[in-house]
């Protein structure tokens, strides 16, 4: 069971590396879920002018390697204008995850991850074009995370992943109806105007409180430090954005009605 307990699983690893997988959706120009995002990412690229853009001479880069002048633009015009609805999406998959542990345990979770992902005690394969896919969760232990990007299942290592121990990102592909609300014109135009207005911190911690929670709940989300989260909920509070309330023993924080109206209805 020891093997086991080294397995973790989170949301996401963050708008940063999901720019990343995006830029190869972005120049897989077949037929997909993906369609809409592209036509929206290619129109927001065409307005900032942005030259060397994904797709028509943009250099791929793997996973972690060193960010290029464009990599910033792309990102701001490819995830960052939808980041609040991919994370929710995201956190959504890991939570499914979660409960099927509890149901079924963590070997047929890893199983049924994806076809090319199988776990045999107690090392997990991926078979891919990638070389090293082969994990041992005895050794530094593993992290599962899901990705909307990624084209699909890899192995990514401690310092890539960010995450303490080697990460394995597995693919979710969205349905039809699933990419129409990600991709939403309303929400991505109140969204980046919700990042102009507040930062683009502000406004994550902001949308993260859709409902009670609290700083340390927000900063696991997020990965922000307890001192950065309170300052930005401090800032929230006295622009009346956000309220404190005790319930046993725990201070969670909560959107106030002007909060709900700035954010708008989640579908």
């Amino acid at each position: 069971m020891e093997d086991l307990s080294r397995i973790r699983f989170v949301g996401s690893l963050g708008p940063d590396l999901e720019a990343r997988f995006a830029e190869l959706r972005y120049a897989d120009t077949r037929p997909d879920e993906f369609a809409e995002w592209r036509m929206k990412v290619r129109r927001r690229l065409r307005r900032a002018s942005t030259p060397g853009v994904p797709g028509s001479g943009f250099p791929r880069r793997a996973p972690g390697a060193a960010p290029h002048a464009d990599a910033r633009s792309f990102s701001s015009a490819a995830v960052v204008p939808f980041w609040g609805r991919i994370r929710n999406y995201l956190e959504l998959e890991r939570e499914a995850r979660g409960r099927a542990v509890l149901s079924g345990g963590v070997d047929s979770v890893l199983n049924a991850l994806h076809p090319s992902v199988s776990w045999r005690a107690p090392i997990l394969c991926v078979d891919n074009e990638q070389e090293g896919q082969r994990a041992d969760p005895l050794g530094e232990g593993l992290v599962i995370a899901p990705s909307l990007f990624a084209p699909a299942p890899m192995v990514l290592d401690t310092e890539t992943g960010g995450q303490g121990a080697p990460v394995l990102v597995y693919n979710v592909t969205p349905t039809t109806d699933s990419a129409a609300g990600l991709w939403q014109q309303q929400e991505e135009d109140r969204t980046a105007a919700l990042s102009d207005l507040l930062g683009q911190t502000r406004a994550n911690v902001l949308e993260s409180l859709r409902s009670p929670v609290s700083i340390s709940e927000i900063s696991r989300r997020l990965d922000l430090s307890h001192p950065s989260v309170s300052r930005h909920l401090g800032i929230l509070r006295r622009s009346g954005l956000v309220a404190a309330e005790r319930r046993n023993n725990l201070t969670l924080h909560r959107l106030t009605h002007l909060g709900e109206a700035v954010l708008g209805r989640q579908d």
